[in-house]
Order: structure tokens, then C-alpha cells, then sequence
């Protein structure tokens, strides 16, 4: 490993740098009240809303796509 593993890696172990879901997820939420939607806006189109409806489904849910948003290859 190179020194600035080995660095940042202890920093990790010392608890002086937060980093993972847990983090990312408090950051986000912090920018949002502070900047409102900087990195994600609400859904504008009906395909956009649609795609933020299956992304919030329980993973391993399982589900059938209305006609009209069905790939026609």
C-alpha cells in the first residue's frame, strides 16, 4: 500500500473521517436543506416520475410495466 493508504486508512480506524452509506446519505441531506435540489430534481416528465416510483420499490419486487412504457424492439 502507499503511504497515503495507509494514512487514510488510519484516519478511518481513528474515527477522524466519516465515510460510507451512512455519510454519504448525512452530506446529501445536509446540502439539500442548504441548497435545496443540487443534485437530484423532482421528476418533470411522466417517464421520470415513473422511474423514481420503480426505483423506490423494495428490492426483489417484482412488477409489470403499463403498456405504453413497454420496449417495442
Amino acid at each position: 500500500m502507499s503511504p497515503d493508504t495507509d494514512r487514510v486508512l488510519g484516519q478511518m480506524e481513528r474515527g477522524e473521517m466519516w465515510c460510507g452509506p451512512d455519510a454519504a446519505r448525512a452530506i446529501a441531506a445536509r446540502h439539500e436543506e442548504a441548497y435545496g435540489h443540487a443534485w437530484s430534481r423532482p421528476a418533470t416528465t411522466a417517464d421520470e416520475a415513473w422511474a423514481e416510483a420503480l426505483t423506490a420499490l423494495p428490492t426483489g419486487t417484482t412488477h409489470t410495466l403499463p403498456e405504453d412504457h413497454r420496449a417495442t424492439h
